[in-house]
């Protein structure tokens, strides 16, 4: 009986548990009873619901003859579902923060900490790229100055004759252009000494630019 039909429950009567020196009932009685279900419109406020449900454990938690303690309210969808609130109370129980916070207040904070949550877990990972990445970029910038006077060296030790005081004449010009870029570009005090270590290079590169070229006069 109780296997076919879901709302049907099997209790037993303890032997002796109404009278015990006269051991009234000689042996255990077992009967069948109907499950009792907390019903409400699915419009109903969740503070009310949670109270409703945290009125339902106080009142029915205790043991008695026919089950143990906290073995109701239970969450058993027999012919209507769990309300969404009813399976948080069940899993959780009472919002934490209700014992500190209006309901409208801990509702919202609890929404914002589930919100939060995920968004965290994207942005932990990227504060800890992000000033990897900041260094990178101011370094590069430097870096790309540097890899640009490095090949204008190269061009002017590849220069021969008379071809030597032209490339150097136009290596000049390139440099002031580079040092120009360098002397204008927004660089973080941070990463001020290897601007000046740039600027230095450039010094150096032009002074010995125009030394190879009145050599060649």
């Amino acid at each position: 009986m109780v296997a076919l039909y879901p709302f049907l429950t099997k209790v037993v009567v303890p032997r002796g548990v109404t009278d015990i020196g006269k051991d009234r009932p000689p042996t255990d009685v077992v009967l069948i009873a109907t499950k009792a279900s907390l019903v409400v419109r699915n419009n109903l406020h969740p503070a009310i619901q949670y109270l409703l449900l945290n009125a339902a454990r106080e009142i029915h938690s205790a043991p008695s003859i026919f089950h143990h303690a906290n073995q109701f309210p239970a969450p058993e969808a027999i012919d209507i579902p769990l309300s969404s609130e009813a399976q948080r109370f069940y899993k959780s129980g009472l919002p934490f923060l209700n014992d500190y916070f209006p309901f409208w207040m801990a509702a919202l904070i609890g929404k914002l900490i589930i919100l939060l949550i995920p968004i965290l877990g994207v942005l932990y990972p990227m504060m800890r790229f992000l000033p990897r990445f900041y260094d990178w970029l101011m370094r590069s910038k430097i870096l790309q100055m540097y890899g640009e006077l490095r090949l204008l060296e190269g061009e002017l030790a590849n220069a021969r004759g008379r071809d030597r005081k032209l490339h150097a004449n136009e290596m000049i010009v390139r440099l002031d252009r580079l040092e120009e870029q360098a002397n204008h570009a927004r660089i973080p005090v941070a990463y001020a000494s290897m601007l000046y270590n740039l600027r230095d290079h450039i010094d150096m590169v032009r002074k010995a630019l125009k030394k190879h070229a009145d050599k060649v006069d």
